[in-house]
């Protein structure tokens, strides 16, 4: 469970609570009970297949065949807390699910964003915010799970805040997930959705938030971008042909994961195995170096690539000398960081390399041992707490690590965070984004280096904002 600011906790749990409220409730600017009509919808209430229907007193809908989804309210709704009762009466199977829709069209053309709970929430993706984005395509920006499962006709309380771009989900007054990426839209319709199920809803209550300022209205801000695994969409990952495609289109850091062989070896890997990206079978560490490169690691990418090898360290590293593009090499196991340190020396790429890695252990130990190569934490954790209180654990981790440079997943982000940290002398870097809208709002929100599948997108974004992307490494900035 994630704590949630106080104040939506607080507000939420007062309107959870509340009696039925008039239309003269401050700030209430929907109070549906569906006791008003019978058979036929509310009056401003538009649903895109004819499966909704109240009786009973309660919405219902029948959608076990697919998805459908029916909203109500104004187009420039934009702050807005949102809570409804819902129930399944019968499903198709355990994963389909009923949602609350917001930032959403009248009609239904996308982008529109839900707050989704599945039959068996309780698996790790049990609940999820997320945008449909096509006609088949989903973004899933956060994804978590609920302590107890729904059952057949046993109602759970739905709840979302929803405040410029920060998004907060509550089942049964607990809070369950939150994201700072709701983005699709600024303002939009209400609504309810479901998929594969039979359900009925109740108690449909929206309250007005003070409004945001447009995150649009915020300017773009240059950042390196690093290519991740190299160019790794349109080249097999970790060979010098995604290094060789990231460095043509214009990446300021191409990202390499490094294992040692059987033979003591560092090579460009990042499974523990070889299976995934070559035709060949078994553990990294127990093959050799000459076993490693009788393995074709392209084939699996495109025939264009068949014979591509598996490359050393001294390899990426020599590929990259004097191209502007940084090597920014992940250390994935324990162990190898002198080995990885003297390779930067040995190709006189010391001022053109970084490292990253998972391990707080590994990091601070390359930061001992070699001040002048950057070295990165990479973090994926949930934190809890305010933006404060979370940069204030970062803080805490990057003087334990002795870095300056924390590597954050973009879902553990917020501008708040980002803001905090800047405050507080740490360069945020992020993983891996490929979602243009998150894109876009990273940009806007000042993180310094973003690492991506898709660098073309990134650069063309900075091209149409008239910015160049920066240097992965900054002179002076390294303690």
């Amino acid at each position: 469970m994630f704590v949630m600011k106080r104040f939506s906790i607080t507000i939420l749990g007062l309107l959870l609570g509340a009696a039925v409220g008039s239309a003269a409730e401050p700030g209430l600017l929907l109070n549906e009970k569906f006791g008003r009509s019978s058979g036929r919808l509310p009056v401003g209430w538009r649903a895109d297949r004819n499966v909704w229907r109240v009786a009973g007193g309660q919405l219902w809908v029948d959608s076990l065949d697919g998805e459908t989804r029916i909203v109500t309210g104004k187009p420039n709704w934009q702050n807005y807390e949102i809570t409804v009762t819902a129930t399944f009466e019968k499903v198709a199977n355990d994963s389909r699910w009923l949602s609350v829709v917001f930032r959403s069209s009248a009609s239904g053309a996308t982008p529109w964003s839900h707050f989704c709970v599945r039959f068996r929430c309780h698996k790790r993706n049990g609940a999820e915010f997320g945008a449909r984005t096509g006609p088949k395509t989903w973004r899933v920006r956060k994804i978590a799970s609920v302590a107890e499962d729904c059952r057949l006709g046993q109602p759970r309380r739905l709840g979302m805040v929803v405040r410029g771009s920060n998004v907060e989900a509550f089942v049964d007054g607990q809070p369950v997930l939150e994201s700072a990426f709701c983005l699709d839209r600024e303002t939009g319709y209400v609504g309810l959705a479901a998929s594969g199920c039979r359900a009925r809803f109740d108690d449909f209550r929206v309250r007005r938030l003070p409004a945001t300022p447009s995150l649009r209205k915020t300017p773009l801000k240059p950042c390196g971008v690093i290519a991740h695994r190299g160019f790794s969409v349109v080249a097999p990952e970790n060979t010098l042909a995604s290094i060789a495609r990231a460095i043509q289109v214009g990446a300021t850091g191409s990202e390499c994961d490094v294992r040692r062989s059987k033979d003591g070896q560092i090579v460009a890997m990042h499974d523990l195995k070889v299976d995934r990206t070559t035709n060949g079978k078994g553990k990294v560490a127990e093959l050799t170096l000459a076993e490693l490169r009788e393995l074709d690691a392209g084939a699996w990418k495109h025939r264009r690539y068949v014979g591509q090898r598996i490359p050393t360290l001294e390899e990426i590293l020599a590929a990259q000398k004097d191209t502007g593009c940084t090597a920014v090499i992940e250390i994935k196991v324990e162990g190898i960081a002198q080995e990885v340190i003297e390779a930067a020396g040995k190709a006189g790429m010391m001022d053109q390399s970084a490292v990253i890695a998972f391990s707080g252990d590994v990091v601070r130990e390359v930061r001992s041992r070699e001040p002048r190569l950057p070295c990165a934490w990479l973090c994926g954790k949930e934190l809890r707490g305010t933006p404060a209180e979370r940069a204030e654990w970062i803080v805490q981790k990057a003087a334990e690590y002795k870095t300056t440079i924390m590597n954050l997943h973009y879902g553990m982000l917020s501008p708040e965070l980002i803001a905090e940290l800047r405050r507080r002398g740490i360069t945020v870097w992020t993983w891996t984004v490929n979602d243009p809208v998150v894109i876009d709002a990273l940009l806007r929100w000042g993180v310094e280096g973003i690492t991506t599948d898709r660098p073309d997108l990134v650069l063309r974004r900075l091209a149409e904002a008239g910015l160049e992307p920066t240097g992965v490494r900054k002179p002076g900035r390294w303690p």
